[in-house]
């Protein structure tokens, strides 16, 4: 299967996307224990890059955690889920795609690659189902906790994931986050991830943290980000 995959938004066009960043409403939800800093900027990221992925042909999320980001998408366009365990629309092995050469139209893999051993097998196993022209939005973690599902194995600097790409081409990179960013990401701490604080307790230290955020706000920063993300599109095979 040969065809060239088509989306409805054009290279140049997906090359000058707006760059994600956080606006002062969510400083409301920190205070409220909302979303993490990191998951927020990650969610902008996504919301951001997406609508390149658009098109008559189906998206399919790698390693999904659940349907969380298939709601960003639009109404009528083709979404799969995919893991290893049930509970999605699709099982497969990341480092073992069953699928045909050329056979994906665009790919979406969102804090995932960091729960795969074999994480340069995945991505090459991306890059060979991906039909001509195929697009992947890839988001890494890089200073980001623990997190194990049921396995946590590797961070990414923003050298090391231009390496494990290439060579796909980047439409789009960006460095989530900043200094400030990850400190109130480290002060948000939640029930839910582990704290054994207290609520007040809590709210103290987002408190603390807020001066913080408020200066991260539209900053990115590839030293201190809490992870990269990535919007490539592959080429047509040389001979």
């Amino acid at each position: 299967m040969n065809t060239r995959a088509v989306f409805e938004m054009p290279k140049s066009q997906a090359r000058s996307l707006p760059v994600p960043s956080l606006e002062a409403g969510f400083l409301w939800e920190f205070m409220a224990d909302g979303r993490t800093p990191a998951r927020a900027m990650t969610d902008e990221a996504v919301r951001s890059m997406l609508p390149a992925l658009y098109g008559p042909g189906e998206i399919l999320e790698l390693g999904a955690g659940g349907d969380y980001y298939k709601r960003f998408i639009r109404e009528g366009q083709r979404y799969a889920t995919s893991n290893l365990s049930s509970g999605c629309d699709r099982i497969l092995d990341m480092t073992r795609l069953a699928l045909d050469d050329d056979s994906v139209d665009a790919i979406v893999s969102i804090f995932a690659l960091e729960h795969v051993y074999e994480y340069g097998t995945a991505v090459r196993e991306m890059r060979r189902v991906l039909k001509p022209g195929g697009r992947l939005l890839l988001v890494v973690p890089f200073l980001y906790f623990y997190h194990a599902a049921p396995d946590d194995f590797f961070r990414f600097s923003f050298s090391a994931l231009e390496r494990l790409i290439s060579p796909l081409e980047i439409l789009q990179r960006h460095s989530l986050g900043s200094r400030g960013l990850l400190i109130s990401e480290l002060l948000h701490e939640k029930a839910v991830l582990g704290s054994k604080r207290g609520p007040w307790a809590r709210a103290a230290l987002r408190v603390l943290a807020l001066p913080f955020l408020v200066a991260s706000l539209g900053k990115g920063d590839a030293t201190y980000a809490v992870g990269h993300a990535r919007l490539c599109e592959k080429g047509w095979p040389t001979r």
